[in-house]
């Protein structure tokens, strides 16, 4: 040990200088890698999950001011939803509003000749069920029996109007009125689909 000393005490004061500058600059380096940086990428990511989180605490708080709103909100849509669901039959409800439009054939005066439903067409939500008809009656109780078809709870239009062949009965003129009456049905996303009801009618045998 005392010769070591002995060594390191001929060296020349600027070398001990220099390599004790140099001891220190590398254990320095050692510590900044081994224990600095890692930690200065621990605070860099702890920074980033904070603001994350601040950023996410904004938004919820905005979102609780406006709670009720969207409460508000939902239920107006849930309203609408309903008031169109009224005006939209479901699968068990349309034999009997088919049954409600042949039944104001007889209520408007005038006779069903043929009642026929085509094949469903479906649209988004919804699905068309046009009905093929010809009804005969003057032309009031042809007019009388779309009024009744139009004041209808349900949605049922009337297209394809076709007034033909007019005849002298009990000095009425009587006419055959071929038109399609079609009205529409709630279809859910997940709902199996039924038998279609295409081609079962009945026609008036002459």
């Amino acid at each position: 040990m005392d010769e070591l000393i002995a060594k390191i005490s001929k060296v020349p004061l600027a070398q001990r200088v220099l390599v004790l500058a140099l001891a220190v600059i590398i254990i320095v380096v050692a510590v900044f890698f081994t224990f600095i940086q890692p930690e200065n990428k621990k605070i860099t990511r702890f920074k980033r999950t904070i603001e994350q989180l601040d950023s996410d605490l904004v938004q919820k708080r905005a979102i609780a001011r406006n709670l009720s709103r969207y409460r508000v909100e939902v239920e107006r849509l849930k309203q609408r939803l309903n008031e169109a669901l009224t005006l939209l039959p479901n699968e068990a409800e349309i034999p009997e509003l088919l049954q409600k439009i042949a039944a104001l054939v007889e209520q408007s005066d005038c006779e069903m000749e043929s009642f026929v439903p085509a094949a469903e067409v479906t649209s988004g939500f919804y699905a068309k069920i046009p009905v093929k008809m010809v009804v005969e009656g003057n032309y009031h109780s042809i007019a009388v029996f779309f009024d009744k078809v139009s004041k209808l709870a349900r949605i049922v239009n009337v297209t394809n109007i076709k007034l033909d062949k007019p005849t002298l009965q009990n000095k009425k003129m009587v006419l055959k009125a071929q038109f399609t009456a079609t009205t529409f049905k709630f279809v859910e996303r997940k709902a199996k689909t039924g038998k279609s009801t295409a081609g079962k009618g009945f026609n008036k045998g002459k």
